[in-house]
Order: C-alpha cells, then structure tokens, then sequence
C-alpha cells in the first residue's frame, strides 16, 4: 500500500473513530454506511442549493453495495403528503424509485397512501439491493458498486415534524453470510460535518466518483456565502410578459414523478413587481387531516402536490422562499396571485420575498404527479407572469399589470 493510501486509510480510520466511535485498533477500512442517515437537507441552512423546496425534507446515505447483501429499510408511514425511497448513482444519476402508495405494508398493517381508512400502527419493510430480489417491496440498485439511497418527505401534517410525526426508517444492514447488523442513527449536527466525515471514508473505499459528488456539493454550498451581484439598478430594455417553459438541469438527483417550469433570470428594479397568475391544480388536503383521495377543494385530485419556488438564479441556484399548494390563496375561480417584491402584499395575494437585490432571480414552478409517467402540468394550468409597474400593481391590481403587458384578464392563467 503506497504512502497516499496509508494516509487516507489513517483519516478514515480516525474520522471514524471519532465520530462513529469506531475501536481504531481493532478497524479496517470502515464500511458504508457506518450509521443511519448522516445527512438531512431541508432547503435551509448549509445545503441551501440547487432549487430545493422548503417543504421537502430529504434524508441521504451512501451504500457500498460490495459488502451486503442487501440492506433493509424498516418505517411507519408518514404523516405527510407524500414520501419515497429512490436510489442514484455516484454522481447523482437516478437508478430506482418507489412511491408510498405502492410500499405493501407489513402484515396486519395498512398502507395510508392506499387505504384513506387505515387506523392504529402502519408499518413497512423495504428491501434496497440487486434488482434479482424480485419483492414489491424491492428498491435496485442497479449495477453500480456505490449507491446513494435518498429518503423524501413532503408536507407533513399540520403541526408534525418535517418526518411526518414518525421516526425515519430504521437501516438493517445483510452480510452475504445472511447475518445482520442494525445501524445506530448518525449522530451528526450539522450537514457540512456529515459529508465531511464522508469525504474520508469515499476515498478510503475507493469511490472517486462519488468522492467528486460530495466535494462539488461542499463547494457549492460554501460558494453561496459569497455569490456576488450581477444586477444593477439601472432600468434595462426588456419584455413585460414572463413565461415559464420547462425547467433545465434537472437530472440532479431527480424525483420522477416532479414536473418543473422556470422562468428566465431577472433582476431588480425599486419600482417593478412580478406578479403571477395561474389556475390552482386540486390537491389533497393532508395537511389539514386528509388523505391522498381528500380534494381540497372541488371534486377531484389533480395532482400530489404543487409549489411556486423562488430562486437566485446564479450558482448555486439557493432558494429564497417557496409557497406551496395549501399555503396558496385561491380566489373563487379556484386561481392564485403570486406577487414577488421586497415587502409584503396584500392578504389576497400569495407574497414570495424577492432577496438579494444585487442578484437575479427566477422562478420555479414544481408540480408531483401521482403517475410519474404522466405530464404533471396541462396547458391550460401553465403559471403566466408579467413584470410590472408598481403604481400600476397598487392602483389596478394584478388586472391592471396583465393589460399594460397586452394580456386580457379573460385570457390570463
């Protein structure tokens, strides 16, 4: 073993004993996963990148697929609007998903995302490893040596933790001896010290690729302290209308069945506003005690979710605020106003913060089917924005912003 990897094998030796309390005169190059979950992301805080909605919490762990067997996932379903369990790559390329309502649940328990009756404890068991498991209940990995298995929650309940008011799943690890070892959750505080701690262990195993994904990861979030401003104040040339068209760059750890629409990058003016109008998709109405069949509000589900994200629209592309579906106002064609400007707006409005005046924004709006083989987002339910004066916008109201951009109230999303 050459002097680079003696000196790796000693970080990853000492990184693991110190934080995973790990016997160092008795280890050899530890295996991953050490512990449960090391990293949780919630769109704040330290891992503020790439677009995340502020109402999904994503729980992340890699897996070396070389040492087990298999590694089993054991959890109660969530309180929330909708969970999944997906599996990607060392640079972050989807490989298999599965959705709550297709999770069977363990025997004499129901599944809530299937059985809006179901009552008293709900559990499940899935099963992560090569796609020959053959089980419903199964989540491949595919190929690949390395697998980073990710855990998503959105909305919970009114009232629950961003988990959806249950502990995250419980990870069994399976040797190839058939033997098995229940993992200890990590008992990490803070995200950068997580994937720190897991830069070391990477190496160790051999893993560059991977290794890349979380230093570029690091980087970008250390970048975000210190974006710097490609606005200025002076009024530039451009159109009033603001259209939202499919979103790029979305093969990032992707969630199949999430639809997505931006806008272009746009920059601050002190007497602008954005406004946006767009007819609501019906969602269910967990947040307030529903199920997934629930409609808030007219006769049918729609979709599992929608939100309106805005974004700095630089590198690495933080997210300001986000307000999604039941913290949208609906007037009573069932349609909202979104309106982005540095102050508050009126109660009839839907009001995203514009932040960092220096920088430009943009808008994205996401949407989460309940078939990921289907086109989320009809025509006909597009958001249409305009920017406008905001003179206009206090006098005459978002009508009065579309028609100075020549679009007729009749015609507006």
């Amino acid at each position: 073993m050459n002097g680079l990897a003696n000196m790796l094998l000693r970080m990853c030796l000492t990184v693991s004993a110190v934080i995973f309390s790990v016997p160092v005169a008795n280890a050899a190059v530890p295996l991953l996963p050490l512990c449960s979950w090391p990293v949780e992301s919630t769109g704040q805080g330290f891992l503020n990148v790439a677009t995340q909605d502020t109402n999904t919490t994503y729980w992340f762990m890699p897996i070396d697929i070389r040492h087990w067997k298999s590694v089993r996932l054991h959890g109660t379903y969530p309180n929330a609007r909708f969970f999944n369990f997906a599996t990607y790559g060392p640079t972050g390329l989807l490989i298999n998903t599965l959705f709550d309502e297709d999770i069977a649940p363990d025997p004499g328990s129901v599944n809530p995302f299937k059985t809006s009756t179901a009552t008293g404890t709900n559990t499940y068991t899935v099963t992560v490893g090569p796609s020959s498991l053959g089980s419903s209940n199964s989540l491949s990995v595919g190929a690949s040596p390395l697998a980073f298995l990710v855990y998503r929650v959105i909305v919970p309940d009114r009232g629950l933790n961003r988990a959806g008011g249950v502990d995250v799943p419980s990870v069994t690890l399976v040797a190839q001896d058939g033997s098995e070892s229940r993992l200890r959750a990590c008992p990490f505080a803070s995200a950068e010290s997580s994937l720190g701690a897991m830069i070391p262990l990477l190496i160790a195993s051999g893993f560059s690729q991977a290794t890349d994904l979380i230093q570029s990861i690091l980087a970008a979030a250390d970048q975000r302290t210190s974006m710097t401003g490609s606005c200025t104040m002076s009024q530039p040339i451009r159109p009033a209308a603001l259209n939202f068209g499919p979103a790029p760059g979305t093969d990032f750890f992707p969630n199949p069945p999430t639809t997505y629409l931006q806008t272009p990058n746009v920059c601050f003016q002190p007497n602008e506003v954005i406004v946006v109008r767009g007819k609501g998709l019906v969602f269910p109405n967990t947040y307030l005690g529903g199920s997934e069949s629930d409609p808030a509000f007219d006769g049918q589900v729609q979709v599992r979710y929608w939100s309106m994200c805005n974004n700095d629209g630089v590198f690495p592309y933080p997210v300001v605020a986000c307000a999604a579906d039941f913290q949208t106002t609906l007037d009573g064609d069932q349609r909202y106003t979104y309106v982005v400007l540095t102050d508050p707006t009126p109660t009839d409005t839907t009001w995203l913060p514009w932040g960092p005046t220096n920088l430009p924004i943009t808008l994205i709006f996401r949407s989460i089917s309940f078939d990921p083989n289907y086109e989320t987002i009809p025509s006909a339910y597009y958001p249409q924005g305009v920017i406008c004066d905001q003179t206009v916008f206090k006098a005459q109201g978002w009508r009065g912003c579309f028609a100075a951009a020549g679009i007729k109230a009749d015609t507006a999303r």
